[in-house]
Order: structure tokens, then C-alpha cells, then sequence
């Protein structure tokens, strides 16, 4: 019984550890995917400069371009959400053949009859539980990566969009010359 719950505990503490810094790590890899979607985003509507500019010079609306803007970024970010989610599920399939495994030790158990608990004669008692970890891909996680992926690319339109928004017709033209 001691055994079993200094067993657990020790799995699940791991397990825990193990939990929390995976999170800590996709929550990493969300905000760089996002700084740098944002950041090519804004790159892209500099160099399209008079691109733009022409467009709003020949009676574009301003939210027109940056509807243009956020349209393109939403699609290249469903198109980004879907190849993550096949990097994803090859992903989770490597770790589920390779199959990590957590492993507790306990040296000692406690409450046995004898010097060392280990019974006659006294020899120490110790036992290793390892435990199999799996990387499972469920709808609910899929549908999460399509919505975070949509989000990243709504919020680097945005910035995007606010660039092209800031821009002068005037300002495209002088370039074109």
C-alpha cells in the first residue's frame, strides 16, 4: 500500500512536470509563430508598396485593402494550420512507436517487519515501475491547432492591414516613378 501510493506519487510527478513544461514550451512556439508570421506580414505589404498605393489611388477603399491583407493572411494561415497538423500527427505517431517511458524508483518500503524491510534476512527492498508515454491526437486538439493557426494569421493581418491602412496614394506613386 505505502508502496503503491510512493509509486504514484512519484509517477504523477513526473507527469505533471513533464505536463507543464510541454505547455510552457507550446505556448512558446505559439507566440514566435505568431511574432513571425507578423513580421513577414509586414515585410510582405512593404514591398507591395506600390502594389497598394495604385490600388488606392484607382478608388480602393481602405478597408478593401485591408480586407485584401487579412484575406491572404487567413488563408496562408489555414494553409500553415494544415501542414502543422500533419508535422503533428507524424509527430505523435514517432512518439507513440518510440514510446518513452516515465520511471519511478522506490528504494524502500516502509512498515515491513525486519531491518531493510525486505523480509528474513534482511535484504533491502526496492522496485522500478516505468510507465509508456503516448501522444494522442484527438478532434478537439485538431480543431484547437486550426483555430490558434486562423487566429495567427487574423492577428498578423491585422498588423498587416493597419501598415497598408497607414499608407498614401501619393506616396506608392512617388515609388512608381
Amino acid at each position: 500500500s505505502d508502496l503503491a501510493k510512493q509509486v504514484t506519487g512519484s509517477l504523477s510527478s513526473a507527469s505533471n512536470l513533464a505536463t507543464k513544461l510541454g505547455s510552457w514550451l507550446s505556448i512558446a512556439a505559439l507566440v514566435t509563430a505568431i511574432a513571425l508570421a507578423t513580421l513577414l506580414t509586414l515585410a510582405a505589404v512593404g514591398r507591395r508598396v506600390r502594389e497598394i498605393g495604385t490600388l488606392k489611388a484607382i478608388g480602393w477603399r481602405t478597408r478593401r485593402v485591408v480586407g485584401q491583407v487579412m484575406g491572404e493572411t487567413l488563408v496562408l494561415g489555414l494553409i500553415g494550420g494544415a501542414l502543422g497538423i500533419g508535422l503533428g500527427i507524424a509527430g505523435a505517431w514517432v512518439v507513440t512507436k518510440v514510446a518513452p517511458s516515465l520511471t519511478a524508483t522506490v528504494s524502500s518500503a516502509q512498515g515491513l517487519v525486519g531491518p531493510g524491510g525486505g523480509g528474513p534476512g534482511g535484504n533491502p527492498f526496492s522496485r522500478t515501475i516505468s510507465v509508456a508515454l503516448h501522444a494522442a491526437v484527438t478532434p478537439a486538439l485538431v480543431a484547437t491547432a486550426v483555430g490558434l493557426s486562423l487566429a495567427g494569421g487574423g492577428i498578423a493581418g491585422l498588423f498587416g492591414g493597419w501598415r497598408a491602412a497607414r499608407m498614401r496614394p501619393a506616396d506608392a506613386i512617388r515609388r512608381v516613378v
